[in-house]
């Protein structure tokens, strides 16, 4: 059997509405779902997506030694047109998601409100990774990590300084460089044949002379005709290099590449680095049209470099920036396609700061975590686990954060939880340990959605036997100048989270008030 799962917690739900049968004929998600898709298998099965195998990457802790059956979760695809082919043992199924947006090229100033749409959920994307990035930050003192992290994003936008991206470097980097080309950008002189004057002749050759013995008359004033002109050499400048083509296409390239940085850094767009870029996307700007005025073509990716390109400084800058600029290229691809995933990864940071909130809470444990250098499907922080262990010396309680366990306890791998926050009385070896499960749903548009508080109603009386207590529903934000909205109770909670300012402040702090009404509270 094989299923399509609009939510993760679709298997401890018993009305079953989350589940979808994939049975061979095409289906059509409904326009109302705006979030992530699950497969489901029970069963020993071959899954391929597209013809790829592998491409589903399984939920952790999900899948039982005992009993077959997995879960993965779809990557959002670039293109969306054609739908998505769904094979499990040879049975397919044609899935179309005609909601789902699709990945906006760089070099778009976005017009209609689908291309609106999908700029936005790209510039989300890259706020998430600029918040996953503060990890690397932070990591320069490993052991002040946690309050490091709870204390940038605590902090009002406007006094944090922006992430060092690419584009900075290149801004603090290039100006000069830019300013140079701009002033003299390499030409060539290229033979060419003009009708000229008698007196500006230079140069025949042999289809010049060709040409003027062909004409009627005895001497050179009578062939050049009336208008005293013979087809003769010329050398033009040219500014059509590869060279060139190369600078204009990396003029055009940072200039978007400006653009978002801009627009995810307004509320601090005062501040020296932004500054400095938006200066030099005015220089790129201005050159790339110049040289589009003098006739350079753009490039496409993947061309050889020439001598020039090599060995000429200025030009060799500029040959490994846009290097530079198309590696953040496939960067971004992945980033699209595995939002979710870098969701979930902000999410778990963002409940480790929270905890942190708890009266008397002192962090006495915390697992060493490590900035990955290249993605790992969305995923850019390794870890162990548990994340944190906070104790609360007033209560006598141990609260820890797990993240992605890979071998979670049996009655709570139904929940398909990416975080568990697990807590109970120090010392207490025989006790029952208490849960709080935690999903965070990436989803288009930002917002709550006013059925989930139901869901969670359900899902935490069905989860007693596996010690559920309260379960949270994290989504992105709708709007990152707003606090965050939150509806729920003691037992579940629904709320929104931003990447800065007070909708990441308030999101945190309504994390911190769900989880010391349910820890603090307790009753063992």
């Amino acid at each position: 059997m094989a299923e399509i799962w609009l939510r993760p917690w679709a298997l401890a739900d018993p009305e079953r509405r989350h589940r979808i049968v994939l049975s061979g004929k095409p289906i059509e998600i409904d326009r109302a779902h705006a979030a992530s898709l699950w497969v489901y298998v029970l069963g020993h099965g071959e899954t391929t997506i597209n013809g790829r195998e592998e491409v589903c990457t399984p939920v952790s802790g999900f899948k039982l030694a005992d009993q077959e059956r997995s879960l993965g979760l779809l990557p959002l695809p670039l293109r969306n047109r054609d739908g998505t082919l769904i094979s499990v043992n040879g049975q397919k199924t044609l899935v179309h998601w005609r909601e789902a947006p699709e990945r906006p090229p760089s070099q778009l100033d976005p017009q209609t409100e689908s291309e609106l749409l999908a700029h936005g959920l790209m510039l989300r994307a890259e706020a998430v990774w600029n918040r996953l990035k503060d990890v690397e930050t932070a990591l320069k003192d490993p052991a002040s990590l946690w309050p490091e992290l709870g204390r940038r994003w605590a902090t009002d936008g406007e006094y944090v300084a922006p992430q060092m991206d690419i584009i900075v470097q290149h801004a603090f980097r290039l100006w000069r460089t830019i300013e140079e080309l701009a002033q003299s950008p390499r030409r060539v002189l290229r033979r060419t044949h003009h009708h000229l004057p008698v007196s500006r002749v230079q140069e025949l050759d042999r289809r010049s002379m060709t040409w003027l013995v062909r004409q009627p008359g005895e001497t050179l004033a009578e062939r050049a005709g009336n208008q005293q002109r013979i087809l003769a050499v010329a050398r033009d400048e040219n500014f059509d290099t590869l060279e060139n083509r190369v600078l204009r296409t990396y003029c055009e390239q940072a200039w978007y590449a400006a653009r978002d940085y801009l627009e995810l850094n307004k509320s601090k767009r005062f501040t020296n680095r932004p500054r400095k870029v938006d200066a030099f996307a005015r220089a790129t700007r201005r050159l790339a049209r110049h040289l589009g005025e003098q006739g350079v073509r753009f490039v496409d990716p993947g061309v050889t470099p020439n001598f020039v390109l090599q060995h000429n400084v200025n030009y060799h800058r500029i040959w490994s920036a846009w290097q530079d600029l198309l590696a953040r290229e496939r960067v971004l691809d992945d980033l699209w396609r595995w939002q979710s995933r870098s969701w979930e990864e902000f999410c778990a940071l963002a409940v480790v700061v929270a905890l942190a909130g708890l009266p008397d809470a002192k962090l006495v444990a915390a697992a060493p975590l490590a900035f990955l250098r290249e993605q790992n499907r969305g995923s850019w922080v390794a870890h162990d686990n548990p994340l944190a262990v906070y104790y609360l010396p007033n209560r006598r309680l141990i609260v820890e954060v797990r993240f992605r366990m890979a071998k979670p306890d049996k009655r709570l791998a139904d929940f398909a939880a990416p975080i568990l926050v697990r807590y109970g009385l120090a010392g207490d070896y025989l006790g029952f340990l208490k849960n709080v499960v935690v999903w965070p749903v990436w989803a288009i548009c930002g917002g709550l959605i006013d059925s989930e508080r139901a869901d969670l109603e359900r899902i935490v009386v069905n989860g007693r036997g596996a010690n559920v207590v309260a379960a949270a529903i994290i989504r992105p934000s709708a709007d990152e100048s707003r606090p965050s909205d939150v509806e729920g109770s003691k037992a579940g909670l629904c709320l929104t989270l931003g990447t800065e300012g007070i909708a990441l402040k308030s999101a945190l702090a309504s994390l911190t008030d769900l989880f010391t009404a349910t820890v603090t509270e307790a009753v063992f």
